[in-house]
């Protein structure tokens, strides 16, 4: 009789905890890792990962799965990329508490600030949910590649509460509040695990109003954090003002909201830490007020990201024209027609003329003086770190070309399917200085996938992937960016798992979960990003392609192999749990 179901054998074992790797086998019995050691035992089935890294699964803590993950039980995209665990409603966007007659305001909702198609939303969901609780039964009704876990968006609960006046971000009254946090507590009981909001003026419905709590004040926050706090798990998220540098003030003043919150709470509160581009050492003050807080024993903790994050510009999807009258005429035209259009030289001029009508949301981004700047011909694959020869400014310098001209003329190359790179966020200063002094950062922890988020344009899902290519296997390591393997897999996993409470996953130690990844590092790679169309009412979405994945276990069982889906759906949803 097989001792084991099934023995990983002669793997290079990267266990999650920051141990040196080694050589050894992983024997996994009913869905669990039963024994780490050499010469192990008969098994059902043996897979042989001589020259393999055996790593825990990704837990990805940064993703807007939301919608998607109540009709796709696969997700493919963080699948193919080694995730095994994902939390969504970041940001303070969800789908739950839901009134019947908001379903359409929360799909705008979501569509504006995550650009999420609201027709593949309106023709995907169900909505056989009101409550919080009802909504995380729904989705533990169906069985799935990997574990989703749900966080309580601050939009939506505070539209559910209070109504149009929520949506209309007006102060609440005492009784609004008090509702708002008898709720939050419920659904952290029911398996919430964090509560999220969003505070900047990027993050904008279809209609054109903030993200409801983008105003909220201490008292409110305070009172949804207490009732976090009293539910015994979880945390509060935070996106701040000014996050790409349309308020720096701002940023600086939501930095001491955030530490009078995580005070008069005793939660913790997270933050997403970025480089913007208006100011390239804000970022270094916000880590210092981490500090700060945590010598005072209160807990702000900076979520980072693993490289630049860029909107990837192409005619196919987002670009900086995209909301100017001209193009307007042709925006919903087939590709085909559409680039035959943008080909035409009295379009080009026209469009080359106006001036972006938008004065909020990514046009924000468009109007500011140094996009070309911090743009990029991206290359194939894309190259997220480029030197600073390759920006357009510098390319139309050497050509003697507006910015503008020669960076329409370069969209239109490869049948208008061409990319170009704008490092929105963590490279204002052209080097990658930033971003690893963040991901070093001993308070930090690893996320900002944006998984299932802005389908048109950006394509992050496999960041993780990226962090072991760039920064890990192609940087030497005498290298100043050279992160040590086993740090960067510990950052991936034991720390995010850690960070939420998660206990029964991010180590592959005796008696956890066997979520697991066999990777064959020297043919990781991923390609770059081509245009499907296969979300809900054929709509259009960003998909790459990667290599090196050997295989993905959940449970024990094989959910991928070499990128391609087994159709084994040991995964579910995973709720909250009391922390110890």
């Amino acid at each position: 009789m097989a001792e084991f179901d099934t023995v990983i054998r002669d793997g290079t074992i990267v266990d999650g905890t920051g141990k040196s790797a080694f050589t050894a086998d992983v024997g996994i019995r009913d869905g669990l890792i039963a024994e780490i050691g050499t010469g192990l035992g008969r098994a059902t089935r043996s897979i042989d990962a001589n020259g393999l890294l055996v790593t825990p699964g990704w837990v990805d803590i940064h993703t807007h799965y939301d919608g998607q993950a109540t009709w796709d039980p696969v997700l493919t995209q963080s699948l193919r990329h080694g995730v095994t665990t994902a939390v969504m409603g970041n940001c303070g966007v969800g789908f739950a508490p839901a009134a019947p007659a908001r379903h359409d305001w929360l799909i705008g909702l979501m569509e504006g600030v995550e650009d999420i198609p609201g027709k593949s939303l309106r023709a995907g969901i169900a909505w056989n949910w009101e409550s919080f609780g009802d909504y995380l039964n729904a989705l533990a009704a169906t069985p799935r590649s990997f574990d989703v876990a749900a966080q309580l968006a601050h939009g939506a609960l505070r539209a559910y509460v209070m109504g149009e006046r929520g949506a209309a971000n007006e102060a609440a009254t005492a009784d609004d509040i008090a509702r708002m946090a008898q709720l939050t507590r419920e659904a952290m009981e029911a398996g919430a695990v964090g509560f999220t909001s969003s505070r900047t003026a990027v993050h904008i419905a279809v209609d054109g109003n903030p993200v409801p709590g983008t105003f909220a004040g201490d008292e409110e926050l305070i009172a949804i954090a207490r009732a976090v706090k009293a539910s015994g798990r979880g945390l509060v998220e935070m996106v701040n003002t000014g996050i790409i540098g349309e308020d720096c003030a701002g940023l600086d003043r939501d930095m001491q909201m955030m530490r009078r919150v995580a005070e008069a709470a005793g939660c913790p509160v997270m933050f997403l830490l970025l480089q913007h581009n208006v100011d390239a050492e804000q970022w270094r003050r916000q880590l210092d007020a981490c500090d700060h807080a945590a010598r005072a024993g209160h807990t702000i903790i900076p979520q980072v990201a693993g490289r630049p994050i860029s909107i990837l510009f192409c005619f196919e999807g987002e670009h900086p024209w995209r909301f100017m009258p001209s193009y307007r005429t042709i925006k919903d035209l087939p590709f085909a027609e559409r680039y035959a259009a943008l080909s035409n030289p009295a379009l080009r001029q026209r469009l080359l003329n106006e001036t972006d009508p938008n004065n909020s949301g990514f046009s924000l981004i468009y109007k500011n003086p140094t996009l070309w700047e911090h743009t990029y011909a991206a290359g194939s694959p894309i190259d997220y770190t480029p030197p600073p020869e390759r920006s357009i400014a510098a390319i139309a310098r050497r050509a003697g070309k507006s910015e503008w001209e020669t960076a329409y003329d370069l969209l239109l190359a490869d049948g208008g399917r061409a990319f170009l790179m704008h490092a929105g966020v963590g490279y204002a200063d052209g080097t990658p200085d930033a971003i690893h002094t963040m991901l070093r950062h001993p308070l930090s922890v690893f996320g900002l996938s944006d998984a299932g988020a802005h389908v048109r344009f950006i394509a992050d899902a496999g960041v993780h992937t990226y962090m072991l290519t760039r920064w890990v296997r192609d940087c030497a390591a005498e290298d100043r960016f050279h992160l040590p393997l086993e740090f960067v897999v510990r950052k991936l996993t034991a720390n995010n798992a850690d960070l939420y409470g998660f206990r029964d996953r991010g180590r592959l130690l005796p008696g956890l979960r066997a979520d697991l990844n066999l990777i064959d590092l020297t043919r990781l790679r991923t390609h770059a990003p081509s245009m499907i169309y296969d979300l809900p009412a054929d709509m259009p979405r960003l998909v790459d392609r990667v290599e090196g994945y050997v295989a993905t276990l959940v449970k024990g069982q094989v959910v991928q192999e070499h990128g391609i889906d087994t159709g084994a759906r040991p995964g579910g949803l995973l709720r909250s749990a009391a922390r110890q």
